[in-house]
């Protein structure tokens, strides 16, 4: 029974050490060199440099560049960086999937309700007749 739990224990230090080197080298980024360019084009490259999928609608990316991307980032900031200035974030799905949409403006706040009445001029009032 002894020997049965120190296996375990032995099996559980192995999993949390394997997670914390995959999350530390998720941490550490990968190193992109993306010229600046048409979005479509360089989503493509950004994907398979960093092996995700991206889903997005044609319209979305139509007519809009790219920054680029050059240097050693954590994927999020990545993205970010990539996405500059396009007016779209990325949201992430299951199994290394992320998803383009329209960064979402924040509601104008409206401002307080304020009503004035018009000063009456003197020579507007009149007596009753």
């Amino acid at each position: 029974m002894a020997f049965q739990r120190a296996r375990y224990t032995v099996w559980g230090l192995l999993l949390a050490a394997a997670l914390s080197l995959r999350v530390a080298g998720a941490e550490a980024g990968r190193s992109y060199a993306i010229t600046a360019g048409p979005l479509s084009q360089k989503l493509a490259l950004f994907a398979a440099t960093a092996g995700i999928s991206i889903i997005y609608e044609p319209e979305s990316v139509r007519n809009k560049c790219s920054p680029g991307l050059e240097g050693n980032f954590p994927l999020v900031e990545a993205f970010a960086r990539l996405l500059r200035g396009t007016g779209l974030e990325s949201v992430a799905k299951a199994e290394q999937g992320y998803l383009l949409r329209g960064i979402a403006q924040a509601p104008a706040r409206a401002a307080p309700y304020r009503h004035e009445t018009p000063a009456i001029a003197p020579a507007e009032i009149r007596p009753p007749e």
